[in-house]
């Protein structure tokens, strides 16, 4: 098994989430990063790019089984995407 850590950031298209990717990959880490449409995402070297809509479950499940089937395991999760929710999160359902 690989001795780096495995890390997966959403939204690395721009922002804390783009930063954090190319940290993390310049300590030595295997990245994968989120971006909502990968036909128009500007990529990151070193940074494998994963479409994942954190709006819909089944895209979210789709990316997360792709990173662990490319490898093997997920060490860290950053999720830095950015959501506009307008009310009370206790009172907001994912839907």
């Amino acid at each position: 098994m690989s001795e780096h850590k495995v890390v997966l950031i959403t939204g690395v298209s721009s922002g804390i989430g783009r930063a954090a990717a190319m940290a993390f990959k310049a300590r030595g880490c295997q990245v994968f990063g989120t971006v909502r449409d990968i036909n128009t995402a500007s990529p990151l070297n070193g940074v494998a790019l994963t479409e994942m809509d954190v709006r819909d479950e089944h895209s979210v499940q789709v990316a997360i089984e792709s990173v662990i089937a490319k490898a093997g395991r997920i060490d860290v999760l950053v999720n830095s995407v950015g959501v506009s929710l307008i009310g009370a999160v206790e009172e907001t359902s994912v839907e």
